[in-house]
């Protein structure tokens, strides 16, 4: 049945705007397809957004910069502090899949990867091993060189994964509340959905300064764009609709952003 490469959406997990508080509901609605899926041959590989265990340490302490003369303090106390909190989310994620049944293998970037961006290094042939669904999640990683360190954005996993391990089918990115990437702001009267994603799509996005530290919905369409040029079925669905994502999964018609790869290339 192949590989399906997922992305929990930080958002999606976690009350981005207030410190450490997880949404346990969502991932408990989703799991049931996860375990039914995977018990009917089919390959998962997930990857999950920090949100609020992440973003706001990281975002006080400049992590993304990597390492600041005169700040190295707070900073050392900023990476601990998020690696803390991202084993305690990551703990959460892993405890209700296998409660469904779901027998996972967890890899955490700071144990395989060095550097951040989509060429960061890390021997991925790991979430090759049959019999699990592999976990991963964004972290803070060492970087070579005087930076020391930064921030490995799951979208940027998600990439490498999606692009270079074998029988990749599907590539999904859920989304909190809202059906796929739209043409403005979701919330303002007048926006629409987009149904297909192309090279020349126009859309407006933005960025929380106060807690994202990678980019946001921008990014995740930067990399969604560059893997469906590799990947048969790439899109953005809602998180909070499991239905939908099992229509998806099984073959069926569902609701959501596709994106186009050949259409870009032309």
């Amino acid at each position: 049945m192949g590989r399906t490469v997922i992305k929990f959406g930080g958002a999606l997990i976690t009350e981005k705007e207030s410190r450490k508080v997880f949404r346990p509901d969502t991932i408990s609605a989703i799991a049931p397809i996860i375990s039914k899926m995977s018990n009917s041959g089919m390959d998962f590989i997930i990857v999950h957004g920090a949100g609020s265990f992440g973003h706001i340490d990281a975002k006080s302490g400049d992590l993304s910069r990597g390492r600041l003369p005169g700040r190295e303090e707070e900073q050392r106390q900023a990476k601990e502090t998020v690696r803390k909190s991202m084993y305690e989310l990551n703990g959460s994620v892993i405890s209700i899949l296998e409660s469904h049944g779901i027998r996972c293998r967890c890899h955490p970037p700071r144990d395989w990867a060095n550097g951040t961006g989509p060429k960061f290094k890390g021997d991925i042939k790991r979430f090759e091993e049959d019999g699990y669904v592999h976990v991963t999640f964004g972290d803070v990683v060492d970087v070579p060189g005087d930076r020391e360190f930064g921030i490995l954005s799951g979208d940027h996993l998600m990439e490498r994964l999606s692009t270079e391990l074998p029988e990749v089918e599907k590539v999904i990115f859920l989304l909190d509340g809202i059906d796929g990437l739209y043409d403005m702001d979701p919330t303002l009267k007048g926006s629409e959905m987009i149904p297909v994603w192309t090279s020349s799509t126009t859309y407006e996005t933005s960025i929380n300064n106060l807690t994202d530290v990678t980019g946001g919905m921008g990014l995740k369409v930067d990399v969604a764009s560059r893997i469906s040029k590799k990947a048969p079925l790439v899109a953005f669905v809602n998180g909070l609709d499991p239905d939908n994502l099992h229509d998806l999964l099984i073959g069926e018609d569902f609701t959501g952003t596709l994106f186009d790869g050949a259409k870009s290339d032309e």
